[in-house]
């Protein structure tokens, strides 16, 4: 048996006030678990590049194309109750499988024979990436020390990463075969998942007691996720507006296909350096100061790149990039902090917030995009994201972490 312990993973039967000094920050377990979620969002990335070949071979409208966003990321409204669970029994050994199964399930979207079977594949992979989403995020924040912010980023930079490869590793296998190919792409999550599955099988896992299981901070959970909610409902339009519909947008421009999809890449490639950023500067300079200047420099960003053209747009698109994405890692380290006993149900609720707003605004923003065109359906996300920062003062004060 491989000795977990001299990598840093302990058994699971040693008590909290036994193991590793949890003010430490765990680097090469953060870095091996969060694998787990590169791994898997490079196939969530697949969504909105195959947008554009669904709509043309299925005569599909804008609105009918954002269901295919819709039932995946609504699945994650069962993210409360898969992370409740999660709290209580291990289930990590399970949402380590996840990559392989919504591997299976996107990379066989692009061949899908009828509309109504590929919304079956996005909802299966919406409930594989939902388990996933709810399980291995509080293991981070435990390794995480008192740097829950830089872990969050971590974990937040291995969505991004493969989010960001995504929509180029599936371009190019189109560009170079065809779109017949893409079923060969679920290969590497197969080979990911048994792997992880063999490396992490003794995962410690965190029991609280009986006494804490009784305790469910509902009242102080709402006084953080009800603004918290009002803060990502504001801004999901304009997230759906420019991760699902720029492709999109930038076809109908006159760009070819295969640089319309890289596009979400160069998005999210700078997405991931403002995950990083929203995780340390939260630890520097609090939660409630990065969310502002996340919201308000995306959404100036986001009317700026709807209202000009060429190198303008892609500077935009940079600016774009880097601070919308500030704002989740510094609310996933908020509400890991503010709940230790019950992280997983904690981070179930905040994650379930931020999935389901955006299924619902990828339906809304494509309606709107069917009604008034794309170029004013950036403008008026960008507005209404302005519209979320008055939310931020509505939540508690910044925890002492020091």
């Amino acid at each position: 048996m491989a000795d977990y312990e001299s990598i840093g993973f302990e058994s699971t039967g040693r008590s909290s006030t036994s193991e590793a000094p949890e003010d430490k920050f765990q680097t090469l377990k953060t870095l091996v678990v969060s694998s787990a979620h590169v791994v898997h969002d490079t196939y969530a990335g697949f969504i909105a590049p195959l947008l554009p070949y669904l709509i043309e071979r299925m005569s599909l409208l804008k609105v009918e194309a954002g269901m295919f966003l819709f039932l995946y990321q609504g699945a994650s409204v069962l993210q409360p109750v898969i992370g409740h669970l999660g709290d209580r029994t291990n289930l990590r050994k399970y949402a380590l499988v996840m990559p392989a199964l919504t591997g299976i399930c996107l990379s066989l979207l692009g061949v899908a024979p009828t509309f109504y079977l590929g919304l079956l594949f996005c909802f299966i992979a919406g409930l594989s990436s939902a388990s996933m989403h709810s399980i291995l995020p509080a293991l981070v924040a435990r390794l995480s020390g008192k740097q829950v912010g830089r872990g969050m980023s971590l974990w937040m930079v291995g969505g991004e990463i493969g989010i960001m490869v995504g929509p180029i590793l599936v371009a190019s296998v189109i560009s170079l075969f065809s779109i017949k190919a893409t079923p060969w792409l679920m290969i590497p999550g197969i080979a990911v998942s048994i792997i992880l599955s063999i490396l992490l099988k003794d995962m410690p896992h965190h029991n609280i007691n009986s006494t804490q299981q009784a305790k469910i901070p509902l009242k102080e959970m709402l006084a953080i996720m009800l603004p918290l909610a009002g803060v990502m409902l504001m801004r999901s339009m304009l997230r759906t507006a420019s991760e699902i519909y720029l492709p999109v947008y930038l076809i109908e421009e006159g760009v070819n296909k295969f640089l319309a999809s890289s596009s979400i890449s160069l998005l999210l490639g700078f997405g991931v350096l403002g995950t990083i950023l929203g995780g340390y500067l939260k630890d520097r300079f609090g939660f409630k100061k990065v969310m502002i200047a996340s919201i308000f420099i995306a959404s100036l960003s986001m009317v700026f790149f709807s209202r000009t053209s060429g190198a303008n747009q892609i500077i935009c698109l940079v600016l774009l990039g880097i601070t919308s994405m500030m704002v989740l890692p510094a609310g996933l380290a908020m509400v890991q902090e503010h709940f230790p006993n019950n992280r997983s149900l904690a981070n179930g609720f905040y994650l379930a917030i931020v999935f389901a707003l955006n299924a619902i605004a990828g339906v809304a923003t494509g309606f709107m995009y069917d009604k008034i065109g794309g170029n004013s359906t950036f403008f008026v996300s960008g507005l209404v994201s302005f519209l979320g920062i008055p939310f931020i003062f509505l939540l508690p004060k910044e925890s002492k972490t020091d």
